[in-house]
């Protein structure tokens, strides 16, 4: 990873628009120079050409572009056209065909913009399949090595790779997923990228990476940078989705004011909903962020605000959630009732749909709690005897099963207390991205 720190004061600044736009690309430029030899003599040479002075040259230059925009925006329509045919045709096929008629392809699929369009849609199903999303990234990768001649190879090899390594990190793969990112950083160094938004999503994929890893410092630096990398280029939608992923951050970090305020600035930069399932991603954070901090008015307020927001994602993975955030502020606000109803449906909800860890986390998270409070000791008892029959058939890894049975056999013995239960509740949310995280019960005495 290169050099670069970013200051916070540097990224809010930035983010916010405090500082001029001369200043912005002065601050970017610096951070780009010290990524490659080969990036510090293309802003050099960038930075000789704009302080030469202006001649009649322009002029001409300026009369041409007209004529050479005709001629060059219906190329460009072309081959947009082209690369979509490509792709549908591609997408229809299994995986072993497209990669043979890719192979023995000798014109068609090779143009650049394939390979962004096969980014694209592997970025798309990342989540709910990452091993597609590896198959897409990959594709792209070979479209590029298979034309030697492709404009702009090595940036589109750069961003692929890294593709690949953000769908590994995605299955859980973390060992490819470092090795994916060590070739797309070597790639960067050795062969002149100097494309913004390439370097911007590296930093931004390799960020999530490190904080999935827990490894916060680097994880910062690189959103941070990421952050700083879009605003420059003027992409106010990615720095926002940046954004998101550093709120999590710092909340994940147990620093929620910052957290509160970042995902703030986020929302500020989605203006139009240009992404709706982003936008609706930071409305719900922002409200789990207040919730966490104690300020659960605030989270009911915007609660209400956002119901017709809620309603346009009607699947259970949100409604599900929605639900959970909903006991979480009626737990807040004191009211048991509706609180535990809404906590045992989000329970009994992940648990019908295969998400056992979110249902292990509503059980030790919330209903321990709300049960303890209440000092309702045998309702902790019955909970804890349910879980390990639910999710030894699910997705509970084996530490975080191991934690359960230390969890239940401590509500067996009533030797739970709140403090005890936030511990195992702040295991388990670590050991969700991480499978290998030991438990480590002496941290409860």
């Amino acid at each position: 990873m290169a050099d670069i720190h970013l200051t916070r004061d540097l990224l809010w600044a930035v983010t916010r628009g405090q500082l001029p736009a001369s200043v912005v690309t002065q601050i970017g430029t610096q951070h780009l120079m010290s990524l490659c030899a080969t990036c510090r003599q293309e802003i050099t040479a960038f930075q000789r050409e704009r302080a030469a002075p202006v001649t009649d040259d322009y002029d001409r230059v300026f009369h041409l572009l007209p004529a050479v925009l005709a001629e060059q925006v219906p190329r460009l329509e072309r081959e947009q056209r082209g690369a979509a045919r490509d792709l549908e045709e591609l997408l229809a096929l299994s995986r072993e065909e497209r990669i043979r008629k890719v192979e023995r392809a000798r014109n068609r699929f090779r143009s650049p913009t394939l390979v962004r369009l096969l980014v694209t849609e592997s970025r798309k199903r990342v989540q709910a399949d990452a091993d597609e999303a590896l198959h897409l990234a990959r594709l792209g990768r070979l479209v590029a090595h298979c034309n030697p001649q492709i404009p702009g190879a090595f940036d589109l090899i750069a961003l692929t790779t890294a593709q690949m390594a953000n769908a590994c990190r995605a299955g859980n793969d973390r060992r490819q997923a470092e090795e994916h990112f060590g070739h797309a950083r070597y790639v960067i160094t050795h062969h002149g990228v100097t494309d913004t938004e390439i370097l911007a999503r590296v930093d931004y994929m390799e960020g999530s990476l490190r904080l999935d890893q827990r490894l916060f410092s680097q994880a910062e630096e690189l959103l941070a940078r990421a952050a700083m990398l879009y605003r420059v280029s003027g992409d106010a939608l990615e720095t926002s989705r940046v954004l998101v992923t550093l709120g999590n951050l710092y909340c994940f970090r147990g620093d929620l004011p910052l957290a509160i305020e970042t995902t703030t600035a986020a929302l500020k930069g989605m203006q139009g909903h240009a992404d709706p399932r982003l936008y609706l991603c930071a409305r719900y954070n922002l409200t789990s962020f207040l919730t966490e901090d104690g300020q659960y008015e605030d989270a009911a307020d915007m609660l209400s605000v956002d119901e017709d927001l809620y309603r346009e994602f009607p699947e259970a993975w949100t409604q599900l959630r929605l639900t959970w955030l909903r006991g979480k502020i009626a737990a807040g606000r004191g009211e048991s009732i509706a609180a535990e109803k809404a906590l045992l449906a989000a329970r009994d909800g992940f648990i019908a749909s295969g998400h056992g860890y979110d249902a292990a986390m509503v059980a030790v998270e919330d209903l321990t709690l709300l049960y303890l409070r209440e000092g309702r000791a045998s309702d902790v008892k019955r909970l804890a005897e349910e879980i390990i029959p639910i999710f030894q058939s699910q997705d509970v890894h084996r530490e975080a099963l191991a934690a359960l049975r230390l969890f239940q056999e401590a509500a067996r013995q009533e030797q739970l207390t709140v403090q005890v239960v936030r511990e195992y509740a702040k295991y388990l949310r670590h050991a969700r991205t991480d499978p290998s995280l030991p438990f480590q019960p002496a941290k409860l005495s």
